[in-house]
């Protein structure tokens, strides 16, 4: 519920009634004269009725409050009265990072008023109180009452729409698939781990690569696609890489809600993506409007399980390890380069081009 707070006094021309009247009653008091208590009792009369209508006339305003929006999306707020506001005055502040736009106006004959509140980039941005001015019919009382929302701009980050053809599918019959980029044999072996039986050592993979191999046991099958956002590496970056790393996963991840198996989200970094039912778009919004790329405190193992990785191609890492049938997605600026992908990676990659969307495979 917004909090309301209400303030009255008195215009020039209130006050000047106001006065009238008590001279009119010292007067009558001074002279003995009753008839002189008539003109002093319009006047009081006057000013009583003129707080009673503004003040009932204010109390009637109520707000209705933008929904959750895309970045840069255009934002309005209404303000809500009733005929008897027709030229009452509004004011109120641009919500974002500094309270620094002043927006004012008048209400309309039927007595509401369009707030315009222009395009914001993603975050939660405060919505400031209304002051609603209001004067009475005899302009002799400003009643001032200041609608407080209680409430946030939520902007979420744009989405892009993705075809079922630009989707790494990682599933086939119900296993993982393996990457493109991998063999089978490549696909069914790892490196040699302590406490790895010596039965399991694939000797051929092992002299053709240098070091100990071992035979990689079935990856059982999972209902779930799991996505990991690597906030962690994104750590440090500035807002409009992390703006690009949230517009890319929540467009990913809307593409994949609209499947038959549940999403998973993850993070690398300290958790800020809130959950949500990741096939509403007003729940994903605002899932990732407070999305922070922040390092953990405790590095975090990662899971040998097939995913969609979501990185910031400037920020990632140079070598990735990642389980067979993963697909990394790299985010990468309008103006960026091709990047050489290591061959020792074995991964499928995509990379994304901001507001385009995925264009190619790197190989």
């Amino acid at each position: 519920m917004p909090a309301v707070r209400l303030r009255a006094r008195l215009t020039a021309r209130g006050a000047g009634l106001l006065l009238a009247g008590v001279l009119l009653l010292v007067a009558a008091y001074w002279e003995r004269q009753v008839i002189i208590l008539v003109p002093a009792a319009l006047c009081f009369a006057v000013v009583l009725l003129g707080a009673w209508w503004a003040i009932g006339a204010v109390g009637a305003v109520r707000l209705a409050l933008p929904g959750v929006l895309e970045e840069w999306q255009a934002a309005s707020l209404r303000i809500v009265g009733d005929r008897r506001h027709a030229g009452a005055t509004w004011s109120t502040w641009m919500p974002g990072p500094e309270h620094s736009v002043l927006l004012d106006g008048e209400f309309d004959r039927e007595g509401g008023a369009e707030v315009d509140l222009g395009g914001h980039p993603r975050g939660r941005w405060r919505l400031a109180p209304v002051d609603v001015v209001v004067l009475d019919p005899f302009r002799v009382m400003r009643s001032t009452r200041t609608v407080d929302p209680l409430a946030s701009l939520v902007v979420g980050p744009e989405v892009l729409r993705l075809g079922p053809a630009s989707l790494r599918s990682t599933r086939e019959d119900g296993r993982p698939a393996l990457s493109r980029m991998a063999d089978s044999v490549d696909a069914m072996v790892r490196e040699w781990r302590t406490g790895d039986p010596q039965r399991r050592v694939h000797w051929r993979q092992s002299a053709k690569r240098g070091q100990l191999m071992v035979r990689q046991e079935a990856n059982p099958a999972h209902d779930d696609d799991v996505v990991v956002v690597d906030t962690a590496s994104a750590a440090g970056c500035d807002r409009e890489a992390q703006d690009r790393l949230a517009r890319a996963a929540c467009s990913l991840i809307r593409a994949l809600a609209g499947g038959e198996r549940p999403v998973i989200v993850r993070e690398t970094g300290e958790p800020s993506i809130a959950r949500a039912d990741w096939r509403d778009l007003q729940a994903a919004l605002a899932a990732f409007a407070s999305m922070e790329a922040t390092a953990p405190e405790v590095p975090r193992p990662r899971e040998g399980i097939p995913s969609y990785v979501i990185a910031l191609e400037e920020a990632a890492p140079e070598p990735w390890t990642l389980p067979p049938g993963s697909t990394l997605w790299l985010v990468a600026r309008r103006d960026a380069p091709p990047v050489r992908v290591p061959p020792g990676s074995r991964v499928r990659i995509h990379r994304w081009i901001d507001r385009v969307g995925p264009v190619r495979e790197l190989s």
